[in-house]
């Protein structure tokens, strides 16, 4: 079946991500990683929690901060659009129908909605996941974006570049792609080349 869909991520796909940032201001080592399975960041992530419950949470856990400082280090690991992207998207929709879908939070999306406006024709829709109640890799939040886009599966191909979330779409049936490494949108173009056939 010939892949007509690409469902793109956005942290690390489209946007520039480095989550060591982050971890750095917080004054974790940089193999805590663990930090962003955090129970109450993926409640947060769903929309199930506000962002003063999110940062009450957080103040407890890195009291050595102020609310300043925290709302910092947060957004520490957002890089801004990446500088190819525009032109990619541009390329990609020239010979697919594009979607994005990402897990992320009302904060950070105060910070990249702005930046990433210009992008909005290029897609179908756009999910968030704190506004869709929904959270990769969770099977049922690949199945609620293929039916609110009415995309078959089978003809859907599913960027990112967390190898987890590749493995939840491929279980509702869609095909994935692990853009690897991060942040290096130019790398999409190959899937002009390998899908149009």
């Amino acid at each position: 079946m010939r892949i007509r869909n690409l469902l793109l991520d956005l942290g690390g796909v489209l946007y520039g991500v480095d989550y060591g940032r982050t971890l750095q201001a917080l004054g974790l080592s940089q193999d805590a990683f663990h930090l962003l399975e955090d129970p109450i960041l993926k409640r947060y992530e769903k929309g199930e929690i506000s962002t003063d419950t999110f940062l009450a949470h957080w103040s407890t856990r890195f009291p050595h901060l102020s609310l300043p400082q925290l709302l910092q280090a947060w957004n520490a690991m957002l890089l801004g659009p990446l500088p190819e992207a525009e032109e990619v998207l541009s390329i990609l929709q020239a010979h697919f129908r594009l979607a994005l879908f990402s897990n992320t939070n009302l904060l950070h999306i105060e910070v990249v909605e702005p930046q990433i406006a210009l992008w909005k024709p290029y897609f179908d829709a756009v999910f968030y996941s704190c506004f869709i109640g929904k959270r990769k890799p969770d099977p049922e939040a690949f199945t609620y974006v293929l039916e609110r886009l009415g995309w078959p599966a089978e003809e859907t191909l599913f960027v990112d570049d967390n190898p987890h979330n590749i493995r939840g779409a491929e279980s509702v049936g869609m095909r994935g792609y692990h853009l690897h490494p991060p942040n290096q949108p130019t790398l999409l173009l190959k899937l002009v080349e390998t899908l149009q056939v």
